[in-house]
């Protein structure tokens, strides 16, 4: 979560810096985790218990991104951590209108239930853009260079790439999404799978063309 939210912290802010005359050619976000607001997505049910990052593991380190407190965590869990004045968010993470069809399989998208604003005030980060990508405007999203995105299968954060993937696309960036079908979370760091061998080939491709 801290790496996938750094990289598009840094690029918001060199695209903001007046002072910074290099512009961004590509951004690449591999598994990215992009947001903290919605723990209900299908890939976190699918995948609730698939290794190495099952659901609980992954809001469990969403969380302490945050804090140590364990009511942020034990919230999450339960999707009742975001307070009813800060529900317009949902609009940004709204996977029912995000995802392709294929990935929602049948599933029906449950509001999540609003929670208290105590938390909220105590640990404002898990409702900031740099934090939480996904949250961004079209406007701001509409000013990222040419974006390569990997995302896999059998991953509770996979819903989070698919969806940034249709946001940054509707706002009219050049996007090269990888979707691997038989892959999980961390695949690239396996260097004894195949599909490992093959995703990484795949975007160093991307890369030799694209800088």
């Amino acid at each position: 979560a801290q790496d996938s939210s750094q990289l598009m912290l840094n690029c918001f802010q060199l695209l903001d810096d007046p002072d910074v005359k290099i512009k961004l050619r590509t951004q690449s976000l591999v598994y990215p985790a992009l947001q903290s607001l919605d723990m209900d997505l299908p890939s976190y049910r699918e995948n609730a218990h698939f290794p190495p990052l099952s659901r609980s593991f992954g809001v469990r380190i969403l969380s302490e991104y945050f804090t140590t407190d364990k009511s942020l965590e034990k919230a999450m869990l339960f999707n009742q951590h975001v307070p009813v004045e800060s529900s317009y968010l949902f609009q940004y993470v709204n996977w029912s209108s995000l995802l392709p069809e294929k990935f929602k399989k049948g599933q029906f998208y449950n509001s999540p239930t609003l929670g208290s604003s105590q938390l909220a005030k105590k640990y404002p980060g898990f409702l900031d853009v740099r934090a939480s990508p996904l949250l961004a405007d079209d406007r701001k999203l509409h000013r990222l260079p040419l974006t390569y995105v990997i995302t896999c299968q059998y991953d509770v954060l996979r819903d989070d790439g698919l969806m940034y993937v249709s946001r940054v696309r509707n706002a009219g960036v050049r996007v090269t999404h990888n979707h691997v079908d038989d892959g999980f979370q961390g695949i690239l760091s396996y260097h004894e799978f195949k599909i490992g061998h093959r995703t990484q080939n795949q975007y160093l491709n991307w890369l030799s063309e694209n800088l």
